[in-house]
């Protein structure tokens, strides 16, 4: 396949590039340690757990597809207690700040709130859909999304229900994977005339018509352009025919729950002095104090309809809602990227899945730019305004403010997680392909991680130990170091690939 570069010349891109050769990266392994049985069963079994470490108790804890979480030794890998839930756990552990709590989602749609010291469920949540994101934790409250687009505000020491929004859950087929939550200290506000105002938000980019010039792409030498890289559509050039990303809050029909009201179907409202799904414990043992107010700022997130909402944190009402689905509609849609918020340049990067990346302002939601991308996952940012993100269509991207592409890696077929950043480079989780490590300012490939099964889970950072954490989809967890050194933070030379984990 031959690609015409903007300097005129004529680059071969090989669909499935061998990974290895070339890895520079110094990569050490630390440990592997089986966590979950094999499932010999399944064909491709997906493990989409991720770790998270608990340095002030030196342990890590981790779940699995079998419903079983694990809490192990930071120095040894050593078990030192477990517990069995029921419903696979595919969520990210979320300890509360003060350390007293670990937030967990299953896949049976509950949030638990297990206390570390005791280890007991001090109170669950249950909702309709899987829980996989992140919960996201401001003060005394928790905010959680599940698989059925549905946003919930919860009394964090409790469990209580505060409120809750939701988007009509499409019908049409939809993508594995669901946006996670951003938060933004400061409210969001409008101007009376922005609530009537509407953008486009085009489903096909055409090229060369507004944003950058085509003859100021410039991509890194041995990276090929991308379908449509020529220049990144922004504001007011989008094609005619776009569908509308409104800047307005959302109409009477629009499904949303605020503070007072009663909970949707399938999320009943708490009784008195007790927690709604709460099992177990007393409500309220263990904390100080009576409730705390939801702090004031604005949740952004994206639902499976192709629509991005910006809500209130204190009320969870709808401030406005844009829309990122093409304007034909039809099958995944889905607006499945978290929200990245700029809060220096004022924006919020979102993606759609059969649009691309979009640059919207955050007090209202309109379009200020937009890059075609087919399959592109949440966008992650990289040091010196660089924005680093993956589709499982079209490659790894590097990309400058307003959509321009600074570079492009293919990646072979498979499921990609959202980018780790740390320092400058660039971790990527491939299904197949295990761990992959770009660097952030060229797009040079440094290292294959190859854990034999692939890794569908996200990659986890522990800044105070230096150490990574994943598990791979055959239920091993593996632990691994980066050699630093003063100049760029991860040494460059070393000609080998990191050994496989197989």
């Amino acid at each position: 396949m031959s690609l015409g570069a903007c300097a005129g010349e004529t680059r071969t891109v090989m669909p499935h590039p061998e990974l290895t050769p070339g890895a520079r990266a110094n990569l050490e392994l630390a440990r592997v340690q089986q966590i979950a049985l094999h499932d010999y069963g399944v064909l491709n079994p997906d493990e989409f757990a991720g770790v998270a470490p608990d340095p002030g108790r030196r342990l890590v804890y981790v779940g699995t597809r079998a419903g079983t979480l694990l809490a192990l030794s930071m120095e040894t890998g050593e078990v030192v207690w477990e517990q069995q839930f029921p419903g696979a756990i595919s969520s990210v552990p979320k300890l509360a700040a003060d350390g007293e709590l670990m937030l967990l989602g299953t896949d049976n749609g509950d949030l638990l709130a297990i206390e570390l010291d005791t280890r007991k469920t001090r109170w669950s949540y249950s909702t309709l859909g899987t829980i996989r994101n992140e919960p996201l934790v401001r003060g005394g409250t928790v905010f959680v999304v599940n698989s059925r687009d549905q946003v919930f505000a919860l009394e964090l020491t409790t469990g209580a229900w505060r409120w809750q929004y939701e988007q009509p859950y499409p019908t049409e087929f939809t993508v594995h994977g669901h946006a996670g939550l951003s938060f933004l200290e400061a409210e969001v506000t409008q101007a009376p005339d922005q609530a009537a105002s509407a953008s486009g938000i085009s489903a096909e980019a055409v090229l060369g018509e507004g944003g950058a010039a085509e003859d100021e792409e410039a991509e890194t030498s041995g990276d090929a352009p991308a379908e449509g890289d020529d220049a990144a559509v922004a504001g007011s050039g989008a094609p005619s025919g776009a569908a509308p990303a409104t800047g307005a809050a959302p109409a009477g029909g629009a499904a949303a729950r605020a503070t007072g009201a009663a909970p949707a179907s399938g999320a009943a409202a708490p009784a008195a002095g007790a927690p709604a799904g709460k099992s177990g414990e007393a409500a309220g043992n263990g904390s100080t104090g009576g409730p705390s107010s939801p702090p004031s700022g604005t949740i952004f997130t994206g639902f499976s309809n192709g629509k991005v909402a910006a809500i209130g944190a204190q009320s969870g009402e709808p401030m406005w809602l844009a829309n990122v689905a093409p304007p034909a509609g039809g099958d995944f849609v889905d607006a499945d990227g978290t929200p990245l918020i700029l809060t220096d340049r004022g924006e919020l990067v979102v993606t759609g899945q059969s649009t691309g990346v979009y640059g919207l302002a955050l007090s209202d939601g309109l379009q200020r730019w937009y890059r075609p991308l087919r399959g592109a996952g949440s966008v992650a940012a990289g040091p010196r305004g660089l924005m680093i993100v993956a589709s499982a269509l079209e490659g790894v991207f590097a990309l400058e403010h307003g959509g321009r592409v600074r570079w492009r890696q293919q990646l072979n077929p498979g499921f990609v997680q959202t980018p780790l950043i740390v320092g400058d480079i660039a971790f990527i989780a491939h299904s197949d392909d295990g761990l992959l490590a770009y660097d952030v300012e060229t797009g040079e490939f440094l290292a294959n991680l190859n854990t034999g099964s692939g890794i569908s889970g996200p990659p986890v950072y522990d800044g105070e130990l230096g150490r990574f954490y994943t598990m791979s989809n055959r239920g091993m967890l593996v632990v691994f170091r980066t050699v630093e050194d003063d100049a760029r933070g991860f040494v460059r030379g070393a000609v080998e690939s990191v050994p496989s984990v197989r």
